[in-house]
């Protein structure tokens, strides 16, 4: 069980990861929508050699069209609208900013979901606990992100719009809790999680390929990205760490537990992020972390784990 909980916590670390990756992709290509392309059809393959050798079909009976609301084939847009926002915050709020402004807009749009029952969900109240958690990752979301100004602030966050920028970040935290909202109910229909993360996946890729193709974006762009392959390989795993995280959810919510997926996972979330940012890890720009916004991190964390299991 102990050797279970520690894949959470490398599941959170790719999550932060996989950010800075798709931001240094984004700087050979030229282009936020084609990095997170690339990344979703990587992502996209991952998840469709999984799918086939777990013995599901990755085909869709068209009775499963007509019998289920629209809404749960739009995963794949939302998901394609969160990571691309979260290429463009990265390289201006740097990795900490970037990992946690989404990280509450999902606590808080998961809290609207479970109130309201959104997305075919069960109906869950909001608590004291709940508010008393959603507090402290409030708190710890301002102290960790200087949104009060101060010696937390990024140095990289202080052009006349990050607040914006900020608010935006939060934004997309709110796609990414329906997106897994929408997801989760997918697996149900389809019954299997993995096979609904492909369609998600999939359906991303199809996205924004016809998005590239609208724009006119040049696809030669990735030949840089091919001839920088041989000195920054890891600038491909983007998508493989996405996926892995999909992948390593839906094998670990029966064994131990949703609560405590997300709360391991967001601890190395959050602690990755910290060391990218501190040490400019995958030539990201170095922010050094103050011990206030390490306080600030520990503030959100403790009021995720309140929400999860108070």
């Amino acid at each position: 069980m102990f050797l279970l909980a520690l894949v959470p916590v490398l599941m959170g670390g790719g999550l932060a990861m996989q950010t800075a990756v798709n931001s240094k992709l984004r700087q050979y290509v030229g282009s936020p929508y084609l990095a997170s392309a690339v990344s979703f059809t990587v992502g996209a393959l991952f998840l469709l050699i999984l799918t086939v050798f777990s013995g599901v079909a990755p085909f869709i009976s068209l009775n499963i069209f007509t019998s289920n609301p629209w809404w749960i084939w739009l995963g794949g847009l939302l998901g394609v609208l969160g990571m691309t926002v979260n290429l463009l915050l990265f390289p201006r709020l740097g990795s900490i900013q970037t990992a946690v402004l989404p990280l509450f807009g999902q606590i808080i749009m998961g809290i609207l979901i479970d109130q309201f029952g959104l997305f075919g969900s069960l109906r869950s109240g909001l608590t004291v606990a709940k508010m008393i958690g959603v507090l402290l990752v409030t708190v710890g979301m301002v102290v960790a992100t200087g949104m009060l100004g101060g010696s937390t602030k990024s140095t990289t966050a202080k052009a006349p719009n990050h607040f914006l920028l900020q608010l935006l970040g939060i934004g997309s935290g709110f796609l990414m809790a329906s997106q897994t909202a929408i997801n989760g109910h997918l697996g149900v229909v389809l019954g299997s999680s993995v096979h609904a993360a492909l369609i998600s996946f999939f359906v991303g890729a199809v996205l924004l390929l016809f998005l590239l193709l609208g724009l006119h974006l040049p696809l030669r762009e990735l030949g840089k990205a091919v001839q920088a392959g041989g000195s920054y390989w890891w600038i491909w795993l983007g998508g493989f760490l996405g996926a892995l995280y999909v992948f390593g959810s839906a094998w670990l919510v029966p064994q131990i537990g949703t609560g405590q997926v997300v709360v391991i996972a967001l601890f190395g979330q959050l602690f990755f992020s910290a060391l990218i940012d501190h040490f400019g890890l995958f030539e990201s720009i170095v922010n050094k972390v103050a011990l206030a916004r390490i306080c600030g991190l520990v503030t959100m964390f403790l009021g995720v784990a309140g929400i999860h299991f108070l």
